[in-house]
């Protein structure tokens, strides 16, 4: 950029240089002094600056050879300094061009993953919008939320360990012609019966109250339908009053929450209940007392065996003294027995076994020839087999 500079500055030195010659020619040919040639004049100046520009040119292309030279040296320690760093960041950038394709192929499977599972959610959102509305139907009908308390009543007492047809039974008429939803059957024939009763439709306009004023309201209103539930439940003589039964009955509430409201708001109607001799019961305390129930009942029927038990333990006592002198017979028997055994495998084996050694001694023994002519000179000698025969 230097030397382009002073080569402009010597062109413009050489312009400025020329027009002032041409206009001095000009006046000294109006005045006394001899006119000058202004074509001469020019090519002097244009050949002056030439000369310039020649020697300028001459010097920026050494120092633009320079330059490249200069830039030659630097590049060659670029080079040698910068490629291994270029090489290894060149790596760093593959190894980290890898990672992002392993993260974005991550990012698809999670990504279908998360979808799959939003999928997931919203089928069972639908199927629980779905129950909701079954529920809502179920309880906005009252015989519907009947079945439903009597269906929560059996599962807890199935939990309970009770059977039905054995330790409880639904919809039993009674001799005064009601039918309670359940009844317990107890030692000595006594009966336990049991309503199932559910003060929904109060609560419910509880919880959708919008102002304090609708919630009091709702609040009597529960209060008035509980109260209402244990009087037609008391009403009924016939659970109490007969030999029967234990003197009073249970009311079923299916839902903690409404039981817990009970309490919360009108508390004083349990000990109302109680001294018109109903207990209301929710599914926790039912299962509580029905344990206790059951507990009982096994209870006083194993006190009602225990006189059984003592006898066949008397049975079995006998028997068993019966057994153990059995025992003690066989065992002496089997003591005389081993004592015979014994003797015939020691004693009496080895007399046997020595006869057997003398029967093999005498096997192996042969007569010499003397004793055979004594014998047969003493008139000893076998007879022969024709005098066995004619003797036969």
């Amino acid at each position: 950029m230097d030397n382009i500079t002073v080569i402009l500055g010597l062109a413009l030195a050489g312009a400025l240089g020329a027009a002032a010659a041409f206009a001095l020619a000009r006046r000294r040919s109006r005045g006394s002094v001899p006119p000058v040639d202004p074509n001469a004049l020019v090519e002097q100046v244009v050949r002056v600056t030439g000369q310039a520009f020649q020697t300028h040119l001459q010097t920026g292309r050494a120092e633009i050879r320079a330059g490249h030279a200069e830039l030659a040296r630097e590049r060659d320690v670029f080079d040698t300094k910068w490629e291994p760093l270029v090489a290894r960041v060149n790596e760093e950038l593959a190894g980290i061009r890898g990672l992002v394709d392993e993260l974005q192929k991550d990012r698809a499977v999670q990504h279908e993953g998360l979808t799959e599972n939003l999928r997931n959610a919203a089928d069972q959102q639908r199927r629980l919008l779905a129950s909701t509305q079954r529920l809502n139907d179920i309880l906005g009908n009252p015989q519907a939320r009947g079945q439903w308390g009597e269906r929560m009543a059996d599962d807890i007492l199935r939990s309970a360990g009770l059977i039905e047809g054995v330790n409880y039974r639904k919809q039993l008429t009674t001799s005064a012609g009601t039918r309670p939803d359940f009844t317990f059957d107890l030692p000595d024939g006594r009966l336990l019966h049991m309503d199932v009763k559910f003060p929904l439709e109060a609560y419910v306009r509880y919880l959708e109250a919008g102002t304090p004023d609708d919630e009091t309201a709702a609040v009597k209103d529960f209060g008035r339908a509980v109260w209402h539930h244990i009087r037609e439940t008391a009403r009924r003589d016939a659970y109490r009053e007969s030999i029967s039964t234990v003197g009073f009955v249970l009311m079923f509430v299916p839902n903690e929450r409404v039981y817990a409201f009970i309490h919360e708001h009108h508390a004083r109607l349990l000990d109302q209940a109680l001294s018109v001799r109903v207990v209301v019961c929710s599914p926790f305390t039912l299962f509580g007392m029905v344990s206790l129930v059951r507990q009982a009942m096994d209870t006083i029927a194993l006190e009602r065996s225990s006189q059984e038990i003592l006898d066949h333990l008397t049975v079995f006592t006998e028997e068993w003294g019966r057994y153990v002198g059995k025992v003690e017979l066989v065992e002496r028997h089997l003591g005389r027995l081993n004592t015979a055994f014994g003797e015939l495998t020691t004693t009496r084996q080895r007399k046997l076994e020595r006869s057997l050694d003398r029967i093999e001694n005498l096997k192996t023994r042969t007569p010499k020839p003397v004793l055979a002519g004594a014998a047969e000179s003493a008139g000893l000698a076998p007879p022969a087999p024709e005098e066995l025969a004619g003797s036969g």
